[in-house]
């Protein structure tokens, strides 16, 4: 996995932050009753309306959809706090993407090695030239360097604006109910998905190849790691008149036929054996895809794994187990071997989040589970907080500044979910968000602002 900070970055993995802390905004307890109420009835093949006049939820996989509702009413009854103007600023910059020109894997001009156009095409970006060969092949790895080249190929980028544009849409359309919105979304979504001429085939195969080898490389399902928040997307558009039935069958075979690849190809059953991040990250993405497809079992499935106890581990095994990927101290010893290990730390844990989010929706709960007195994902966090705050240095490698993007949604989080560490999360917060106004516009939470 990689965690870069290009200038395109700056603009992407901030709207991450905000959709996600759109959930945070109004603390609410989880019951099966929401649950219920969400799936119950539902047809994913349609535009499902709810016998609710005035509660009606929208269908989100990681965001919680009653929170989401909270937000909405929030929002119309003119909230004038710190959150509230975050989400006017949202929705001004929805405003602004009403004129964007859409993307596809068809504005390349190189070709992935099947010579198809619509096979998804990225380089893997820790990969430079050899200066010990003549011309440089097969590249050599550099952790942690992010060899420019890899933007020469598109299909990363401008999946990934896609996917922010797209989430930013969703969200203005929700809390305003304004068609436009929704209506731009569907324009973007049906172009990479949909159209036949641009749309996107459903797999990684050829996602972060290596210049001068021909192996395919499982490591690329981590480009789709952010397809995740496209799922919630539709969630919030779903009942609008935008989205049509044809939209809604054509999604739901892309994703099928996606989340297929995933738990059949080489390259998914690969990703699926790994305990480290990018092992992480592909259950995020096959339990929240799998919960969008009402394939509840194999949500559940994931998610029982993660909160059982482990078997003896390696690098590489099948286990799923969050004990086996966090010590009994909080150390996630699977990330330490790289060049910015804080950053992989705090990347892992917040993929653990995710999947707690997505357990929360399947009503399993993921955020207390213990093997002490101590939930292990509030653990981990614990762990990694004085060096978050640089109390402390962190004892192994980080070439670079932290990410603090990952540490405030991290941070937002934990005040939500763990409330008896209420204060040194909300101090450690606004350590790390100091002079940021940008930084405290996606981190919408009222508990970080508003006290």
């Amino acid at each position: 996995m990689v965690i870069r900070k290009t200038a395109s970055d700056r603009s992407l993995i901030p709207i991450a932050a905000l959709i996600l802390a759109i959930m945070l905004l109004t603390a609410s307890n989880f019951t099966a009753t929401s649950v219920n109420r969400v799936f119950a009835g539902s047809n994913i093949g349609l535009n499902s309306t709810s016998p609710e006049k005035t509660q009606v939820l929208p269908r989100t996989v990681i965001l919680d959809p009653s929170t989401l509702l909270n937000l909405k009413q929030d929002f119309n009854e003119g909230n004038n706090t710190m959150s509230g103007l975050g989400l006017h600023a949202l929705v001004l910059q929805a405003s602004s993407l009403l004129n964007k020109k859409a993307t596809s894997v068809v504005n390349k001009s190189e070709l992935p090695p099947s010579g198809d156009i619509h096979d998804f095409l990225s380089l893997a970006p820790y990969r430079w030239p050899d200066p010990t060969k003549k011309d440089g092949l097969p590249y050599i790895g550099r952790d942690g360097k992010t060899n420019p080249e890899i933007y020469s190929i598109p299909d990363k980028r401008n999946m990934d604006d896609m996917i922010h544009s797209v989430t930013v849409l969703a969200a203005a359309y929700y809390l305003t109910g304004n068609s436009q919105y929704a209506s731009k979304a569907e324009e973007l979504l049906r172009y990479w998905f949909l159209n036949n001429s641009t749309k996107m085939n459903p797999n990684l195969t050829y996602a972060e190849t290596v210049r001068g080898k021909s192996k395919i490389y499982s490591a690329g399902i981590m480009a789709g790691r952010n397809l995740t928040d496209v799922v919630d997307a539709i969630g919030l558009i779903q009942r609008s008149s935008a989205w049509s039935n044809e939209d809604q069958v054509g999604i739901v075979s892309w994703f099928s036929q996606y989340l297929d690849w995933l738990l059949k190809s080489n390259s998914g059953k690969e990703e699926a054996l790994k305990i480290n991040n990018h092992g992480t990250y592909y259950y995020v993405q096959v339990s929240a895809i799998a919960l969008f497809l009402n394939k509840t079992n194999i949500t559940r499935n994931i998610i029982k794994a993660s909160i059982e106890p482990p078997s003896s581990s390696t690098f590489v095994a099948p286990e799923k187990s969050i004990a086996a990927k966090i010590l009994p101290n909080g150390l996630q010893p699977f990330e330490l071997q790289r060049t910015r290990s804080l950053d992989y730390s705090m990347f892992n844990l917040l993929g653990l989040f995710k999947l707690a989010n997505i357990g929360q929706n399947a009503g399993i709960d993921i955020w207390n589970y213990k093997t002490d007195r101590v939930p292990l994902l509030q653990k981990a966090l614990d762990f990694l907080l004085p060096y978050i705050i640089k109390k402390h240095s962190w004892p192994y490698s980080q070439v670079t500044q932290i990410n603090r993007y990952l540490a405030t949604d991290l941070l937002c989080q934990a005040i939500i979910h763990y409330p008896n560490r209420t204060g040194p999360y909300l101090d450690a917060y606004k350590i790390v968000s100091r002079n940021s106004t940008f930084l405290n516009i996606d981190n919408l939470s009222p508990t970080c602002h508003n006290s």
